[in-house]
């Protein structure tokens, strides 16, 4: 079989495409539990799948219904497929405290996503991506006292967004 021009270039991309890593995707580790009866719109985006207007539908669901009942009800919502509530629906509960803490992995979080920590600098995000493509991956979140220009002090304040996801 003879390849065209067009074809070749077609196989020639392929095998670039296929050798290129894949892009790793940053974990989240979520503990405890969102309320979504008491739940602001910003704190439902916080959940895995929702984004400001599923989380907006999700608040005017509420208010024009009353509560929920069962968490089990956010499948009526606009956006809120089978796929986005199975991914949710551990995080979720229609009574108590909004306990839900979301912590980035040192191992795959990206520039932009450090850059959305509170109080987090261009050179802090830049040192710790530094220190891990020098070093390798974090074996433990206390790593990161190890990073120039992370003290004592401001690990105790990153500690409350980041861990190291087994």
């Amino acid at each position: 079989m003879r390849l065209t021009g067009f074809s070749l270039l077609i196989v020639l991309l392929l095998s670039v495409l296929l050798c290129l890593p894949a892009q790793a995707k940053v974990a989240r580790v979520y503990t405890g539990k969102l309320n979504i009866n008491t739940a602001s719109s910003a704190d439902l985006t916080r959940l895995p799948g929702v984004g400001e207007i599923i989380a907006f539908r999700i608040v005017k669901a509420r208010e024009a219904k009353g509560a929920f009942r069962g968490t089990q009800e956010l499948r009526s919502v606009k956006g809120v497929s089978e796929r986005v509530y199975e991914g949710l629906r551990n995080y979720v509960a229609v009574t108590g405290e909004n306990t839900l803490k979301v912590y980035l992995d040192l191992n795959t979080v990206t520039k932009p996503l450090l850059l959305g920590i509170a109080g987090m600098t261009e050179n802090e995000a830049g040192s710790i991506l530094t220190y891990r493509k020098t070093y390798g991956k974090f074996a433990k979140v206390e790593e990161l006292k190890r990073v120039p220009g992370i003290d004592d002090k401001r690990f105790r304040e990153l500690a409350e967004w980041i861990t190291v996801a087994r």
